[in-house]
């Protein structure tokens, strides 16, 4: 099932277009870090680096094309002004609506979410949900520019298709000569096997 594109230039939030492109939807959050999240952090990051299959159920989420935490302690990050607290940077897209984005955060990433915001000042808990999503609201930024190559697929679509390419790509080695009655037994068998990519 396939979720329709925005109607109008409002985001899930309410602020402006410039956070939706299609069906795909971009959430940015600032958070401040407090003191011991500057040494917390980092350590949380090379754990999720060092055992990649760590961050699997997030991975799962088929309605998220990416989600990305990043410790800011300067703007710009080299050479510029250095902030007097270290913030959390996330930025994600996804498709689908923003309140539901956050309640899978929430219910389904509970722990996660406690060890990458629990570091950050006025975070609530991710359960129950309604403060967790007043506090990424509170922390929200509109985007200034957001593209999505594929802006009416969604991920579940994308991977389909990638998929998809590999099997037709297996397919076009695999019937290099074959005879007509071959070719039509050889696609039947592909369509049977590749029936939920289409």
């Amino acid at each position: 099932m396939t979720v329709p594109a925005p109607a109008g230039p409002v985001t899930a939030t309410g602020t402006g277009s410039r956070n939706v492109h299609g069906q795909a939807i971009a959430l940015t959050a600032f958070t401040t870090v407090k003191w011991w999240g500057r040494a917390w952090l980092p350590i949380l990051f090379l754990y999720a680096r060092l055992f990649p299959r760590s961050g699997g159920t997030l991975a799962r989420l088929s309605f998220i094309h990416f989600a990305r935490w990043t410790i800011v302690r300067g703007i710009p990050p080299s050479g510029g002004a250095r902030l007097r607290y270290a913030h959390l940077f996330f930025e994600s897209n996804f498709n689908g609506g923003w309140e539901e984005y956050i309640d899978a955060f929430s219910y389904i990433l509970t722990r996660g979410m406690t060890l990458f915001w629990g570091s950050s000042y006025g975070f609530p808990k991710p359960l129950p949900t309604r403060p967790f999503k007043d506090y990424i609201k509170a922390n929200e930024l509109e985007a200034s520019h957001f593209y999505s190559a594929y802006p009416e697929a969604t991920t579940t679509m994308v991977r389909a298709a990638l998929e998809l390419d590999e099997r037709l790509a297996a397919l076009r080695a695999d019937v290099a000569g074959l005879d007509a009655d071959e070719f039509g037994a050889a696609w039947r068998s592909f369509l049977i096997e590749a029936q939920r990519c289409l």
